[in-house]
């Protein structure tokens, strides 16, 4: 076993453990890199390698030819020397930790034909702290494990999931057909570092489907942050297949919102926006030297929003994204 130390640009020092990712090795003590899927699809944990040298434990399907030679993701590499790296600690995540907690079904609500709403309760004394945008592991019936992004602000004590039926899907199975009120089942989280950073530049918001969800958590924590005072346009595009799948609608009482709802394909009785989110929000805004992007749903919906949002002026260090990888 051998076990080598990985430093950071910026002063962060801890040994990586033998076998695991660069960003395991650094969750495991207390250090938090941007991260999501974990799985080497998203491209959210990218660093560069600035000295020593690493090796690849699973495929980093998120890099392309592009990409210069120096950068890896976290969560596919580990530390095959002692090495030193460009990542960054989210000092905003210390403190909150990641628990594995026993959870009921308070509520199951069918807001579509494929769309459920579920609410949970966990127990009170359970002092479960989280950042809006973040999401949750829910483990089921025979530990099946999926991950839904909340829903609510950390103010709300009961916690709330946006569900989309997934066709052949086991735990989408059990939450339309099988569910009942007062089953028992874990959370575990929270996980991930969507969440927003800076509340005094401009804000857009793009999602797809129930990509809807974390978004709708960030957006209710700044409305009913009464310290919070907004100097910044706050524009959200909501992208879906079809007008009835908008299930959420939003009446805040201290924020404007420009929210503009996309669908992808035609039909008669709509006269909204159609298309995707990306492309109607570079159309509608201009300017993005002091704007803040964050994308959550689909990862072709993130990369082309990514890829375009960069060539439209935004810096890259401003795009934060949650992708929604099927499992």
């Amino acid at each position: 076993m051998s076990n080598f130390e990985i430093k950071t640009i910026y002063g962060d020092i801890f040994d990586s453990i033998d076998g695991s990712s660069i960003l395991s090795s650094a969750l495991s003590s207390n250090i938090i890199f941007e991260y999501s899927c974990d799985s080497g699809r998203c491209g959210a944990c990218k660093a560069n390698l600035i000295e020593g040298d690493i090796t690849e434990i699973k495929p980093q399907l998120a890099l392309s030819e592009i990409d210069e030679s120096s950068e890896f993701l976290t969560c596919c590499c580990e530390a095959s020397s002692d090495i030193l790296i460009d990542a960054t600690n989210l000092s905003a995540l210390q403190g909150i930790e990641i628990k594995i907690l026993p959870t009921r079904i308070n509520s199951l609500t069918l807001l579509s034909e494929d769309i459920i709403q579920v609410k949970l309760r966990i127990p009170p004394t359970s002092n479960f702290i989280f950042l809006e945008g973040q999401h949750i592991d829910i483990i089921g019936p025979n530990s099946i494990k999926r991950t839904y992004s909340l829903a609510n602000s950390s103010s709300n004590k009961e916690i709330t999931l946006l569900i989309k039926k997934v066709e052949s899907g086991v735990l989408s199975e059990y939450w339309f057909t099988n569910a009942k009120m007062n089953d028992l089942l874990r959370v575990e989280g929270p996980k991930g570092t969507f969440f927003l950073r800076d509340k005094t530049k401009s804000l857009v918001f793009l999602a797809t489907g129930t990509g809807i969800a974390p978004i709708i958590a960030i957006l209710e924590e700044m409305d009913n942050n009464l310290a919070f005072e907004q100097t910044e346009k706050i524009s959200l595009f909501w992208g879906n297949r079809e007008q009835k799948d908008f299930v959420w609608s939003f009446d805040f009482n201290n924020i404007k919102v420009d929210y503009h709802k996309v669908i992808s394909r035609k039909n008669d009785n709509w006269d909204g926006e159609v298309g995707y989110v990306q492309d109607a929000a570079l159309s509608t805004l201009s300017g993005f030297k002091n704007t803040n992007i964050f994308a959550c749903g689909s990862i072709k919906m993130i990369d082309s929003a990514k890829s375009s949002f960069i060539k439209a002026g935004l810096n890259e260090k401003d795009f934060y994204s949650d992708a929604f990888v099927q499992n």
